[in-house]
């Protein structure tokens, strides 16, 4: 049942321009949290902070590991073409990326999930606890608080069972990154949306 919805998304061709307003919206949410440093711009140095945040906040990380999470990142990096010392708007970046998304030009949307996932769940046990949870939102999210994060772990975790399947966090991220309907899921998936 899930799965057909979210492929409606997928095949939905007339996009109004209030839903492509809403899409954007949670586009510039994304990156305003990405924003490690604050700046105001996306930078493939908030790529690398954001990797040194995983595997600081990750108990026994191995090497291969790390090196793994560090490479990861900045693939995502490079596929939106920023190279050392390139800095973007984030509201420009978030132009790009939702008309990438809108337009189905991204490749393999779900490798980048399914790789998600798998740094959020650190004790690698299939399954994404609350305490797995917001110790991602503290490393992405300065400006989201535990209120937030419970919320969004609890919408996430559409069987209510206290944990997030992988299959439930990579239908909540497709839900988010290409549904252009608002749903609680897409409110919530980064923390609260940001105004318009």
């Amino acid at each position: 049942m899930c799965r057909l919805r979210y492929r409606c998304h997928f095949i939905n061709m007339s996009v109004t321009e209030q839903q492509k307003a809403y899409h954007l919206r949670k586009f510039r949410t994304r990156f305003h949290r990405m924003d490690q440093n604050q700046d105001g711009y996306i930078s493939r140095e908030d790529f690398e902070l954001m990797a040194k945040r995983f595997v600081e906040n990750t108990s026994g990380i191995t090497k291969e590991r790390t090196e793994q999470i560090f490479a990861e990142f900045l693939n995502i990096a490079d596929a939106i073409d920023l190279k050392p010392g390139v800095k973007m708007p984030f509201d420009e970046a978030a132009k790009i990326a939702s008309d990438s998304y809108l337009s189905h030009t991204i490749n393999n949307p779900q490798e980048v999930h399914q790789f998600l996932f798998d740094c959020i769940d650190t004790n690698s046990d299939g399954h994404i606890s609350i305490e797995e949870f917001k110790a991602y939102f503290k490393i992405l999210c300065h400006d989201i608080t535990e209120e937030e994060m419970k919320h969004s772990f609890d919408t996430i975790d559409s069987d209510g069972n206290g944990e997030i399947s992988r299959e439930e966090f990579v239908a909540a991220s497709i839900e988010f990154y290409f549904g252009v309907e608002e749903t609680e899921v897409s409110n919530v998936f980064y923390g609260k949306l940001l105004p318009c």
